[in-house]
């Protein structure tokens, strides 16, 4: 799974992936964003801008928001479930982070545990693939864009930290993902397991420290 993650400001986002950046859009660097806050995204109807969605996503058909966890969407699921299927090959987005975090258990009783920050090696942004969708609140007549990100089993180099992973992304199956133009089988083929090596792994002492995160950079 994946439930907390760091991301730069808007302004070396746009600009270190070449992204579109509206001129009113004020959003700083968080180390340490957890789900219901914004995350930053390029999507399929939108590829080429920066925007910020909701984390939890919320199906159009909802009647109100979900009791249940929406955070994150197993692949194994996406195809069955009701909250995802009717995603697959319409609304697919990119999310844009500077890594994310997961703890390793270092006793039985679980009441030690020894945090980590997870990346991309050799990438300045660690992208993680996404669905994302448009709810109306019927009571007040906002609209409200979420998203959720996309899990799957974790390979050899998490395997030791957590059992699920988010689905990362190359720069160019972020590309694949978010583009209309290819069939969804060729879309889905971005979602890829990562090879051994492709990530590396930081201890902190403690998450959401600013100063030991920027050190890590």
């Amino acid at each position: 799974m994946c439930g907390r993650v760091s991301i730069s400001d808007q302004t070396s986002i746009a600009k270190g992936l070449h992204l579109k950046l509206a001129n009113d859009l004020i959003r700083p660097a968080n180390i340490n964003l957890p789900p219901i806050m914004e995350l930053p995204v390029f999507t399929d109807d939108k590829p080429s801008e920066l925007q910020y969605l909701r984390w939890s996503l919320i199906p159009f058909w909802a009647k109100e928001k979900p009791k249940f966890s929406t955070f994150n969407a197993r692949i194994e699921n996406l195809s069955e479930s009701g909250s995802w299927k009717h995603l697959l090959g319409k609304k697919h987005c990119v999310i844009i982070t500077d890594g994310f975090y997961e703890w390793k258990k270092l006793d039985e009783k679980v009441k030690k545990k020894q945090a980590y920050l997870i990346r991309m090696k050799d990438m300045r942004f660690t992208l993680m693939a996404g669905l994302w969708d448009t709810w109306v609140d019927h009571k007040t007549g906002e609209l409200i864009h979420s998203c959720t990100i996309i899990t799957r089993t974790a390979n050899e180099d998490m395997k030791e930290l957590h059992d699920r992973m988010p689905c990362l992304l190359t720069i160019q199956n972020a590309n694949i993902w978010v583009n209309k133009e290819l069939p969804l089988p060729d879309r889905m083929l971005a979602l890829e397991p990562l090879l051994p090596n492709q990530l590396e792994m930081c201890t902190v002492q403690k998450v959401g420290d600013e100063e030991e995160y920027r050190e890590l950079f």
